[in-house]
């Protein structure tokens, strides 16, 4: 996992500053005594990139895109815990647009359904 992290200096920000988010799943089923079902249970860890702010980074074309594709990532995820929020609320099902971002795609099984969410922010 770590050989695909891209880390490179900005200008004005820390020379190991990650360039991405990072994701580590855990699957683990378990199969009750001769019953032929196996319950599966998903526990992601996600770091997610600080976001980037092109005037403070000093970052310039290949780098200030990548940071724009940061933010918008960093958007949508706090797009949708705001939907999903809302439509708790509200007591209906609201739709709430998963496909905007790579994150959301793959963190929407357990964003939304009947999975148990912790959220940590640092």
């Amino acid at each position: 996992m770590e050989t695909n992290r891209v880390v490179e200096a900005c200008k004005e920000l820390n020379d190991q500053s990650s360039r991405s988010h990072a994701v580590f799943e855990l699957k683990v089923a378990v199969r009750e005594g001769g019953s032929a079902t196996t319950r599966v249970g998903r526990f992601l860890l996600v770091d997610l990139a600080g976001s980037e702010s092109v005037r403070l980074t000093g970052a310039s074309g290949l780098r200030a895109k990548e940071g724009g594709k940061i933010n918008t990532s960093l958007l949508t995820l706090s797009r949708v815990i705001k939907q999903l929020g809302e439509g708790q609320r509200s007591g209906g099902e609201a739709f709430v647009n998963f496909r905007d971002s790579k994150l959301t795609r793959l963190l929407q099984p357990t964003l939304g359904g009947s999975a148990r969410l912790a959220m940590v922010c640092c």
